[in-house]
């Protein structure tokens, strides 16, 4: 017998994207080694997606009303360039500032998320994973600074990328279907847990 090394990669018969579990929405194909290290021995992998790039829609929208307030200030008060750079500065920076927050939250908001038969768990760009129980969750909220959602247990805490989080309750859903939970101590106003 012997080994031979084989090339790396999706093969060419693979699908692009794949359904793991009954109910579950598609996976983006074959849950890469990076994050498939992150899950347990014979835990069931229902769902996976990441959001790797920042989206251009909330950083083109932050710039064009940035430019239009530019535009606005050069039609209306034209002397206003005309102060010294000192004092121009602190205006401009409350001008871009919702453009600067743009960039921040979609930098911020990169991360993959995978779902199990049993959990959630996150996994930020830099490789680190926290894993919260479907039913150790005890508060949803919004995550304001990132967008998405953040998932509070006892002792860990799950965001969600709002990219993600269709797809995620979904994931969730199949696998909490038939099953009977008093949901007493959850604090979810948003209604989003299955």
């Amino acid at each position: 017998m012997s080994l031979r090394a084989l090339p790396g990669g999706k093969p060419a018969s693979e699908p692009n994207r794949r359904i793991l579990a009954a109910g579950a929405p598609p996976s983006p194909s074959v849950v890469p080694l990076d994050l498939a290290r992150h899950l347990e021995f014979g835990e069931a992998l229902v769902w996976w997606g990441e959001k790797q790039t920042m989206q251009r829609g909330p950083i083109a929208l932050a710039a064009g009303l940035a430019v239009i307030a530019l535009v606005g200030v050069t039609l209306l008060v034209p002397e206003f360039w005309d102060q010294p750079l000192a004092g121009l500065w602190q205006p401009l920076a409350a001008i871009c500032s919702p453009l600067a927050f743009a960039l921040l939250r979609e930098h911020l908001s990169r991360r993959a998320v995978l779902v199990t038969d049993t959990s959630v768990i996150e996994v930020g760009m830099d490789g680190r994973g926290a894993r919260l129980g479907f039913d150790n969750v005890r508060r949803v909220r919004r995550d304001l600074l990132r967008g998405g959602l953040r998932l509070e247990g006892a002792r860990a805490a799950i965001r969600i990328p709002a990219s993600l989080v269709d797809d995620a309750r979904q994931a969730i859903a199949s696998q909490r279907r038939g099953r009977v939970t008093t949901r007493a101590e959850l604090d979810d106003p948003t209604g989003w847990l299955p």
